[in-house]
């Protein structure tokens, strides 16, 4: 079942995947640029990597070599063009899901812990309407996070996820299924984000803050990988998603 956006669908949908491989970008750049830092023998050891602390650092680093003062700043000029790249089209969809069309699912969306704006827009612009799946299982399956199964000697045998859909989606919910590993607190922002929502979205999310954090800590209780567990999390996370488009999109 295949999702065909009209013209304008389109534009915002490349602009949400533009923002996707500018992200990546970044993640290069950054990686680049520690490798060419450890290589000659600078490592960070005031606290995390790639903040602000972090950056002053990097600026402050002296070569004597003038090629390696010259690799340095490029480095760090190709990292902040790309950076500046990801907020400038981050700001674009931000503004793009303010628009009367799109609010009221992204806002529907937005119940849910871990579901950010870009997660709510990619949702909504790669997959369209939800109600055109019939069942939960039928929208996870369409993401390609449904186990594969293999059959041997009259036995069925399942594997990992098939991975056989919308990457984008598959992506952004896994990302977003590393929230539940913490307990289901409801802080200011989530909460004014269920402010005034009908009570039907609030019970979904409800439910799926319980359900989903007692299946991440279950499963990584029991030694799977927190990577296994963000993924099966993930999978269920994409039957509230389902829920909440049936509601949203009525």
């Amino acid at each position: 079942m295949v999702f065909i956006p009209g013209e304008a669908q389109e534009a915002v949908r490349d602009v949400i995947r533009a923002r996707e491989d500018a992200v990546e970008d970044v993640r290069r750049k950054r990686h680049q640029l520690g490798k060419f830092l450890l290589r000659h023998g600078h490592r960070y050891r005031d606290g995390k990597q790639w903040t602000l602390g972090h950056m002053k650092w990097m600026l402050g680093l002296q070569f004597e070599i003038a090629e390696l003062k010259l690799v340095l700043e490029e480095y760090l000029l190709s990292l902040t063009q790309a950076q500046e790249r990801v907020e400038r089209l981050t700001r674009a969809i931000e503004e793009a899901a303010k628009k009367p069309e799109h609010e009221k699912l992204v806002s529907a969306f937005l119940v849910l812990r871990g579901v950010q704006i870009i997660t709510a827009m990619t949702i909504l612009f790669e997959m369209g309407d939800l109600r055109r799946f019939s069942k939960a299982k039928d929208f996870m399956s369409a993401l390609g996070l449904v186990p594969s199964e293999y059959s041997s000697g009259g036995q069925v045998s399942r594997g990992s996820i098939t991975k056989t859909g919308n990457t984008h989606v598959r992506r952004v919910l896994v990302e977003a299924s590393w929230h539940y590993r913490h307990k289901p607190t409801v802080g200011k922002t989530i909460k004014a984000r269920r402010s005034g929502k009908p009570l039907e979205l609030l019970s979904i999310a409800q439910r799926a803050d319980i359900r989903l954090n007692r299946k991440f800590s279950r499963m990584t209780v029991r030694g799977k990988r927190s990577t296994v567990a963000a993924v099966a999390t993930a999978r269920e996370l994409a039957g509230f998603v389902w829920a909440i488009g049936q509601q949203a999109q009525a």
